[in-house]
């Protein structure tokens, strides 16, 4: 078995103390507040529809195997209590080696650093957890995605069957 991630603590410019951590089943009532807060066009870019993920997708973002998948999520003091303010995820692929990851944000930590700090902990993660190789697809019009995927080293490319389509890889 692979050694789990660590706690780690970030603190951005503003002085909030952000921890990132592995998310585990008894998250589920962060990870519900936190997706029931996205604006709809923040989570439609995540989802690339218009749906909201149902009570048993959310245990299932919360209760993961961790020999397959991780997800590291964000967290911050708001209003007296912690809240979740992010989470990076990978899941291994059935090609040996690949894992597809996805991030969203909540829109008030959109655009202040986050997004790299949380994706350069997940890439260090799955480097670590044996991925070799990190795909993901989002929309072609999410510039914020497709610009932190750049900053990152992602290689960002339409996809050939849609236009609406991006595809981002990135070989660790």
């Amino acid at each position: 078995m692979s050694a789990q991630p660590t706690f780690e603590t970030w603190v951005p410019a503003d002085g909030t103390v952000i921890t990132i951590r592995p998310i585990c089943a008894a998250d589920l009532a962060l990870e519900q507040e936190f997706v029931n807060g996205l604006s709809a066009p923040t989570a439609y870019q995540r989802l690339m529809s218009g749906r909201r993920p149902s009570l048993e997708e959310l245990k299932r973002f919360t209760d993961i195997d961790y020999e397959r998948e991780l997800a590291l999520i964000a967290i911050a003091p708001i209003q007296g209590r912690e809240r979740q303010i992010g989470v990076a995820r990978y899941v291994k692929l059935s090609s040996p080696g690949d894992a597809e990851f996805a991030i969203v944000l909540s829109d008030d930590w959109q655009g202040r650093g986050l997004g790299t700090r949380l994706l350069a902990s997940l890439l260090v993660a799955a480097k670590n957890h044996g991925v070799r190789r990190l795909v993901a697809t989002t929309l072609s019009e999410n510039d914020r995605m497709l610009a932190l995927g750049r900053k990152l080293g992602f290689k960002v490319a339409t996809d050939p069957a849609s236009a609406m389509i991006a595809n981002l890889t990135l070989d660790l």
